[in-house]
């Protein structure tokens, strides 16, 4: 296979695990601040914390945020300790909505690969993302 060809099932591999569309739905930034929000320690869970996670800025992360609190699975509050940081937390809603998070499709589908090409794919994986991330 060419690299058009890979490059072309790569992309819609990374499509495919988010199979819900529109507005209404959580679309794969906000799955990622979900999932952020889900591990976090209290004090990083602010915008901040988010935008360097996903590795955007500030403007980004807090429209994923906004987005989410709309949908009532987060809620965004001063902290206590600095009322200019806004601290984010996951509703019973949010948490919820993680257990049918869709990268856990991804995760059955690699846990079915036998070790040796579970480990050569993530390799390749590695070798590609350095790649791009240098780029």
């Amino acid at each position: 296979m060419k690299s058009c060809g890979m490059a072309r099932l790569l992309e819609q591999t990374a499509r495919a695990i988010y199979d819900a569309r529109g507005p209404k739905a959580v679309h794969p930034g906000q799955w990622a601040v979900l999932r952020y929000l889900a591990s976090a320690p209290d004090k990083e869970r602010t915008v901040s914390g988010v935008a360097s996670y996903l590795g955007v800025t500030h403007a980004p992360a807090s429209r994923a945020v906004a987005a989410l609190a709309r949908k009532h699975y987060v809620t965004v509050q001063s902290s206590k300790d600095d009322r200019r940081v806004r601290q984010i937390d996951l509703t019973e809603t949010g948490a919820a909505l993680l257990q049918n998070d869709p990268v856990n499709r991804l995760t059955s589908a690699l846990d079915d690969l036998d070790e040796q090409r579970a480990r050569e794919f993530a390799q390749t994986l590695e070798i590609i993302y350095d790649r791009l991330a240098k780029a």
